[in-house]
């Protein structure tokens, strides 16, 4: 193999790793702070856009630049979810866009065994 081919291997590695990490970062979010259903979808929509090879701004002809569309949804997505998380606990809209609407206690909590029963 030359040059190239490891080169291709090494940034193969690199991307199957950095997938893996967000893969796990995500289900710790999700199993640790309870996310409601739009949250899921919108981390897991955020890693299949990361890792699916259809983009807004392609990475073959545009190198590094086209990287900037995978950043920009995974931080799109780290804010919202943030957003859901520090509104469930208690911490208001973390967006600021509660317009002076006021403060709503949250729904009793259900244990993990209690879930879907009446």
């Amino acid at each position: 193999m030359g040059d190239f081919g490891t080169a291709l291997l090494i940034g193969l590695g690199v991307l199957v790793a950095v997938g893996l990490v967000l893969a796990i970062a995500a289900l710790v979010v999700i199993r640790r702070y309870d996310l409601p259903v739009r949250g899921i979808v919108a981390t897991l929509g955020s890693l299949a856009y990361v890792v699916s090879p259809v983009d807004a701004v392609p990475e073959i002809p545009l190198g590094p630049i086209g990287l900037i569309d995978d950043l920009l949804v995974i931080i799109g997505a780290v804010v919202y979810v943030h957003g859901l998380i520090q509104s469930r606990r208690g911490g208001g809209n973390a967006s600021g866009l509660s317009g002076g609407l006021p403060h709503q206690p949250a729904p009793p909590r259900l244990a993990r065994g209690q879930r879907g029963r009446r």
